[in-house]
């Protein structure tokens, strides 16, 4: 007959046998987890990132081409350019002509931090025809996780980009061409 404390030696060392690969093992799965996680998360941000870079850059397209519709269908523009061939200013353009307000307005201050809005318009003794506007629109988007690449040692500027897109439009409210002169 088997004595009681030998039945339990025994299923102590045969437990202690079962799991004595696992004893060590407690957090090696979380470990594994957070850092396969954090490693995902920086892989698919990065397109992510490029992503929002495009948008940005498709939104300032968009602000410049409402910026010079509404330029070339303002029969007041010149008097707000005040004489001037170009007119400059940074966002969100106050004290400057309507146009430049309004495309100002219609950028994002999330994704894009400095804005400049150009507006050119010929000098008016240049042809009575055919002139057309121009407005330039000019952000700077910041990247955020190509900052982590500074990390590991990759030098260079990562951080931003600048953007720029150009819409030019006849203006609308100027002397009619002869076409038969």
């Amino acid at each position: 007959m088997i004595s009681r404390s030998a039945t339990w030696q025994f299923g102590r060392r045969l437990s202690g046998r079962l799991f004595a690969g696992r004893v060590n093992r407690t957090g090696q799965a979380l470990v594994e987890f957070t850092l396969t996680f954090v490693l995902l998360l920086v892989i698919a941000w990065i397109p992510a990132d490029f992503g929002l870079a495009f948008f940005t850059g498709q939104q300032i397209q968009n602000a410049a081409r409402e910026g010079a519709r509404i330029a070339a269908a303002d029969p007041t523009l010149v008097t707000q350019m005040g004489g001037n061939t170009t007119v400059s200013c940074a966002a969100p353009c106050a004290g400057q002509p309507n146009v430049m307000q309004v495309t100002a307005a219609r950028l994002s201050n999330l994704l894009i931090r400095t804005t400049n809005v150009t507006l050119i318009y010929p000098a008016s003794g240049a042809g009575t025809c055919n002139q057309m506007l121009t407005v330039q629109v000019q952000g700077t988007y910041n990247y955020f996780f190509y900052q982590l690449l500074h990390l590991l040692g990759i030098t260079g500027n990562l951080n931003t980009t600048t953007i720029t897109r150009v819409t030019s439009m006849r203006y609308e409210h100027q002397t009619a061409c002869n076409p038969w002169s």
